[in-house]
């Protein structure tokens, strides 16, 4: 009788753990439900959606944001950027409603026969270059039947960031409820991720202690680990540099638009420090994988 009452007890624990555990954890239904939907109105949707939208508005804000050098409006553009491309090196070019890393290219070093080094060490000649731009124009990567390309100077990253992967650029994602952090993460590129930060494409994710700025858990495609596997580096309890500078940026981001829940990603560069590359208004749910908890908890534990 005994033994089978103490059997009862351990069952009941056990239920209430995992009933703890579900609620901490956020699956998209309960995201939309009880974050995005409670608090970013749909007609606020396209200022995070399209890039270029955004940067305008975080800029007038005094929000800091990657260098915009060319907007590309349509094939008819192709040519003039075409041209001013010809005498640049270490820019990025992206889909203004791209989502996801789908459609970012990253030319570095000029080639002597033309063209561009990518990341992996490929080379991409000028005419793959002009078609990838007619690609964004004609909606190759979004939803949608047209788009915008624009071109921004590469960023020079802080040295921690240079040295955990040289040939890539880490960023952050800050997620904020209401303008304040809620949760926060690196994301880590490799040579399986093309140099692209994105962690459903090969990339790393660190999660960040909110208080301390500091890395505690790394994780890539599912698994723990505790070296980059490719560089080696160490990737935990790792000191962020300008870490309070990052969160203010975070929270300045957050509350200059309408919307009460979003992802603003984030870089450092050498020499402005952090800068805002994008916000998601219906970020991700991996970082959730990364912390090793769920966003529940995050949420009623934020500072």
């Amino acid at each position: 009788m005994i033994a089978a009452a103490r059997g009862l007890v351990d069952v009941v624990r056990r239920w209430r753990e995992v009933a703890r555990h579900r609620h901490q954890l956020v699956g998209i239904n309960r995201r939309n439900v009880e974050l995005v939907y409670a608090n970013n109105p749909r007609k606020h949707y396209p200022i995070a959606d399209d890039k270029l939208l955004a940067k305008e508005r975080l800029s007038a804000a005094g929000v800091p944001v990657s260098e915009t050098l060319d907007v590309c409006e349509g094939l008819f553009a192709i040519p003039r950027v075409m041209t001013a491309l010809a005498g640049a090196e270490q820019v990025v070019i992206k889909p203004a409603n791209g989502s996801g890393g789908q459609g970012i290219v990253v030319l570095g070093e000029r080639l002597a026969g033309g063209g561009w080094r990518r990341p992996s060490g490929a080379a991409m000649p000028a005419r793959e270059v002009e078609r990838h731009l007619a690609e964004i124009i004609l909606g190759s990567f979004t939803s949608m039947l047209a788009d915008r390309a624009f071109v921004e100077r590469r960023i020079r990253p802080h040295a921690l960031f240079h040295e955990l992967w040289p040939d890539g650029l880490c960023d952050l994602r800050v997620i904020t409820l209401r303008a304040q952090p809620v949760m926060a993460m690196v994301r880590v590129p490799t040579r399986a991720s093309d140099g692209r930060a994105n962690l459903h494409q090969g990339g790393l994710g660190l999660a960040i202690d909110l208080r301390r700025g500091r890395t505690f858990r790394a994780v890539t495609r599912g698994h723990a680990i505790t070296h980059h596997p490719e560089s080696a580096m160490p990737l935990l309890d790792l000191a962020l540099p300008h870490w309070d500078e990052v969160l203010d940026v975070a929270r300045r981001a957050a509350a200059a638009v309408p919307l009460g829940y979003l992802g603003v990603d984030l870089v450092i560069d050498v020499a402005r420090g952090p800068l805002v590359l994008e916000i998601n208004a219906r970020p991700g749910l991996e970082i959730q994988n990364v912390h090793g908890y769920g966003l529940g908890r995050a949420v009623a534990e934020a500072p």
